[in-house]
Parts: C-alpha cells; structure tokens; sequence
C-alpha cells in the first residue's frame, strides 16, 4: 500500500492544510476589520465612553488566558500521543469566559438605548 503524501508529493499534500490557514487568517482579519469599524461608530456617535468604563475586561482576560493555556495543553498532549484530560475542561471554561462577557456586552448595548430613551 503506497501512501497518500506518495503519490501526491509532498506539496500537494500540504496545500489543502495552507488553504486552510489561509482560510482561517482571512476570516480571523475579516472579522477584525468588522470589530473595527463597529468601534470607531461607537467613538463617533460618543458612545464608547460606557463601554471604557466596563468592569468586565477581566473576564474577557482571563477567558483568554484560561482558554488558550487548555488549548495548548490540549495540543502538546495530542502532539505527544497522550489524552487530553485538564486542557480540556481549561478551554471549556475560557470559552464559557468569553461567552459570558460578549453576551453581556451585547445585552449592555441592546438595552443601552431604552434607557437613554425613558430619561
């Protein structure tokens, strides 16, 4: 049985993995440039100040931190060929951080102009 990087050569077995990442990078500066441009209309209309003001930013650094410690816990388990055990439950609670402080962003933002109009 002849394997597959074989008959494909090298290169064209890697070319799937690079458009992957490629994929991957360009949603990742799409999705930035998104953000951007939604936090520059917040800082036009001065509604940014609020969101400077939000006691939350620990969350969202700590969901980072957590989150990318599992994963890479998670990566060098796999990459040695053991099971991954703590890295996972530590990149579940990073990303219930990261939830947790982008729906509250959100429910701030939403409910944000309803106050504005009842005073």
């Amino acid at each position: 049985m002849t394997p597959i990087q074989f008959l494909l050569g090298d290169a064209a077995f890697f070319l799937p993995f690079a458009v992957f990442a490629l994929g991957a990078l360009g949603l990742v500066f799409y999705l930035s440039r998104l953000e951007h441009e939604k936090e520059m209309a917040l800082i036009e209309a001065g509604e940014y100040q609020q969101l400077r003001n939000d006691s939350r930013a620990w969350i969202l650094g700590g969901g980072l931190l957590v989150g990318a410690l599992g994963l890479a816990d998670v990566t060098t388990t796999l990459l040695a060929g053991g099971v991954p055990q703590e890295g996972v439950a530590a990149a579940f609670v990073g990303l219930a951080a990261l939830a947790y402080y982008f729906y509250k962003r959100r429910e701030d933002r939403v409910d944000a102009p309803e106050s504005a109009t009842r005073a």
